[in-house]
């Protein structure tokens, strides 16, 4: 690259889930993905690998990535509710209101319950950030009036296990009763 010599996506990414934990492993294999990073090459590599030491973290994060997350956020949201033994959700889930489509980090089509991360780069990176919030909120008006429940999770929740589980099947079981 620019004249100097690099290691191809893939190899890179092998090398430094050969030395993180599997969390942030998968935060790195779901950025790789969604970057272009061929996932049979990935396993290929993996399966050279047997007996060494990160291998295992490796092969968990390739079995589990999705390179629909499209944040650490969204990829740690996924990985807790799988943990925690939550029917898992949609992701990236197209949602039509009288106010257009709409798109949702996570979502329980039956169940009409979404699952928002909300990291400061969706508020701040992309336009001003009172045009963000006040679109935002337009989308979840427009979306409750059809019957969708939200579940906004921040950083803070992730490290609160219990409590971001309880959140989530309560809202799941309110809607199911509904």
């Amino acid at each position: 690259m620019d004249g100097l010599p690099c290691t191809s996506l893939e190899r890179t990414v092998v090398d430094c889930c050969l030395m993180l934990n599997y969390r942030q492993s998968l935060v790195l294999m779901d950025h790789a993905l969604r970057k272009g990073a061929d996932a049979e090459k990935l396993r290929a590599m993996c399966s050279a690998l047997t007996g060494r030491n990160g291998v295992l973290a490796l092969r968990r994060a390739i079995e589990n990535s999705d390179a629909r997350s499209e944040s650490p956020g969204e990829t740690l949201s996924r990985e807790l509710l799988h943990r925690l033994c939550i029917e898992p959700p949609e992701l990236q889930v197209a949602v039509w209101s009288a106010a257009g489509q709409h798109r949702l980090d996570f979502a329980w089509r039956d169940k009409k319950v979404a699952l928002e991360f909300d990291g400061k780069v969706k508020y701040f990176d992309y336009q001003p950030t009172d045009e963000a919030i006040f679109a935002e909120r337009q989308r979840e008006k427009a979306l409750m009036a059809l019957g969708w429940t939200f579940v906004r999770v921040e950083w803070k929740h992730l490290f609160r296990e219990q409590e971001f589980k309880m959140t989530v099947l309560r809202a799941l079981r309110r809607q199911a009763a509904a």
